[in-house]
């Protein structure tokens, strides 16, 4: 249909109607991909309708081709082929098997567009839940664990393929851990690694274990709790007590390693009752250690602190061309392509909402936009069968430190 769509047409048609050498023919096609390349492309067009006019091609006939080419669009045909060819096996397998495609995937990174938050929040939307890392379940890599992806004792900060290696190997040879110091003990970890994996939530089954077996500790049936203590898996209500008196724990029984073992001292007279971190503070602590808060998503608590008027990802699906709106959420995508326009793309705990930031705005808020989550107010277009927020104002949301680093292409 005289539609050139791959980088290789490209390069054949300036040989077959210019008499191009492969090499000039490449040469040109780099240029268009190029910013600020008017005086190359000029310089090519000029060559383009010189050669034409050799081979018998007629100016207008030579400038209508020329004009087809386009630096916005081209891919290499064999990676167009190996991309589509990809995508419909992984549409395939995330479609019919989404848990293996997502512990695949998870087991893959860091890979791809998007960070293990953002993939995280996807597998939800699929019906996938992730877990908490478990020190006497998880083995070096991600797997499934009754019908859930159980993030693998690596993703722990800290905690590389030889380190994890060695606290499953300790568990393989002498069995589930029964407590954080039988765990210290045998697993001979530093002090950072153990500190991570409490934070990280590996050690909550068996806190909450240990707070449930302790004389005068209300039993489950009473509280209307259903009990998973004994298969070492706390329910819901109680995941996260206890992190304060376990790093606290840590802190009193750690030794450094050296040639002699240390002497096994009781501690419990040297506890302290440290309140429950809150749920700021585990997540927190969570995107710290594992990079993504596999409970939740940021904005789901952030959310009720917001000012009246800010729409959720849900919401603007039902809004109107020309409405003005203003949404908020955490920044994964900054794009600067060849047009004119910066791409973004927030996140929130129902999905995510592209924005297109025109020149005009992007000089006066290119510093806002380096921020971790933003507000911005801006209007619906609907093109196509698309959406996008065209922003008209940006202000910084208030973050807090070690937030998934979203993907930026200039």
């Amino acid at each position: 249909m005289g539609i050139i769509l791959f980088q290789d047409q490209v390069n054949q048609v300036a040989i077959d109607v210019a008499g191009f050498t492969g090499l000039e023919a490449d040469q040109m096609r780099r240029a268009f991909g190029r910013r600020n390349n008017e005086l190359m492309i000029r310089h090519y067009w000029e060559k383009f309708r010189d050669g034409a006019a050799e081979l018998g091609v007629t100016e207008e006939t030579a400038e209508r081709i020329f004009k087809k080419f386009n630096g916005h669009y081209m891919f290499p045909e064999s990676h167009a082929f190996a991309f589509g060819a990809t995508a419909y096996h992984m549409a395939w397998l995330k479609y019919y098997y989404p848990l293996e495609f997502y512990v695949a995937i998870f087991n893959q990174q860091p890979m791809g567009f998007y960070n293990t938050e953002t993939l995280k929040e996807d597998a939800k939307r699929h019906g996938i839940a992730v877990l908490n890392p478990d020190i006497n379940h998880s083995r070096e890599k991600c797997i499934i664990r009754n019908e859930s992806l159980l993030l693998g004792l690596r993703y722990v900060r800290g905690m590389g393929d030889a380190v994890a290696s060695q606290a499953v190997a300790a568990r393989d040879k002498g069995g589930p851990f029964k407590n954080l110091a039988d765990a210290m003990e045998r697993t001979g970890l530093q002090r950072e690694a153990i500190e991570n994996l409490v934070t990280a939530g590996a050690f909550d089954a068996l806190t909450a274990a240990s707070e449930a077996a302790k004389p005068g500790a209300p039993s489950n049936a009473k509280s209307g709790r259903a009990d998973k203590t004994q298969s070492g898996e706390p329910s819901n209500n109680n995941k996260k007590t206890g992190r304060r008196q376990a790093l606290w724990e840590v802190g009193l029984r750690y030794r450094a390693f050296n040639t002699q073992p240390p002497l096994a001292l009781p501690v419990e007279q040297d506890m302290a009752q440290l309140p429950d971190q809150s749920q700021w503070e585990s997540m927190g602590e969570e995107y710290r250690t594992l990079g993504l808060y596999p409970e939740g998503h940021l904005m789901a608590l952030a959310r009720p602190h917001l000012r009246l008027g800010i729409l959720s990802s849900r919401d603007i699906e039902a809004r109107a061309d020309g409405d003005i709106v203003t949404v908020a959420g955490l920044v994964i995508r900054r794009q600067r392509p060849l047009a004119k326009a910066v791409f973004l793309t927030l996140e929130d705990e129902f999905g995510h909402i592209p924005l297109v930031v025109w020149p005009g705005e992007f000089a006066k808020y290119r510093q806002l936009i380096r921020e971790p989550m933003l507000i911005i107010r801006g209007e619906v277009s609907r093109r196509g069968g698309t959406m996008n927020i065209v922003a008209k104002h940006v202000e910084p949301m208030p973050a807090m430190n070690n937030l998934p680093k979203s993907k930026n292409w200039q």
